[in-house]
């Protein structure tokens, strides 16, 4: 089971030296100067791993998730859904739940999270996207996005994206994943910011 710091640790070595270059910077975005502190509780509170601010001043709420090579397979990205194994009760609700972050930054790394914080070799994305969470959350209010326990992979039916409902292999916790061409092909260019390797 992954605890938090080294969650956060990954997290925050990929932000630093292969998001900010690769993602941030070709969108004009710097990382907002924030008390570390308030950082923390933010990301555990409400999902945001991040604080960004464009060239404008205007500032954006970020959570990050960031993969090792071997899930490059996959055409999703995914928030992590319930976790009803947990004895106490209000932590059920994970962050689908609570998150607050305006953008959902997803990367897939070309190695693995050894290789990453040993420095084993030079680290880039082979996929990235940058989700618009706001858009994402107001199709599922509106239907356009179906939460579905039924399917192990996302997939357009009658005309609504179908996002699967999976429980992770050690029994921890369930995800939602959302397929990033789908969202496209679906609802337009305003939903995915940015990409890289999804299509």
């Amino acid at each position: 089971m992954a605890y938090y710091s080294d969650d956060r640790n990954f997290t925050d070595i990929v932000h630093r030296e292969v998001a900010l270059p690769e993602i941030y910077q070709p969108l004009g975005m710097k990382e907002a100067d924030v008390d570390k502190e308030y950082l923390r509780r933010i990301d555990m509170d409400d999902g945001i791993d991040y604080i960004m601010v464009d060239s404008f001043g205007k500032k954006y709420n970020v959570q990050e998730r960031f993969r090792e090579y071997k899930y490059h397979i996959y055409s999703d990205f995914t928030l992590r859904y319930r976790r009803d194994e947990n004895p106490d009760k209000d932590r059920h609700e994970s962050e689908f739940y609570k998150i607050k972050a305006d953008y959902m930054v997803y990367g897939i790394i070309n190695g693995s999270k050894f290789q990453m914080v040993n420095h084993e070799k030079d680290i880039s994305f082979v996929k990235y996207a940058v989700i618009d969470l706001r858009i994402l959350f107001e199709h599922i209010k509106n239907g356009d996005i179906v939460l579905d326990k039924t399917i192990s992979r996302p997939m357009i039916i009658n005309g609504k994206l179908h996002a699967a409902i999976n429980n992770n292999h050690d029994g921890s916790s369930s995800f939602v994943a959302f397929d990033v061409k789908a969202l496209l092909d679906l609802f337009g260019k305003n939903i995915i910011i940015s990409q890289k390797g999804f299509f």
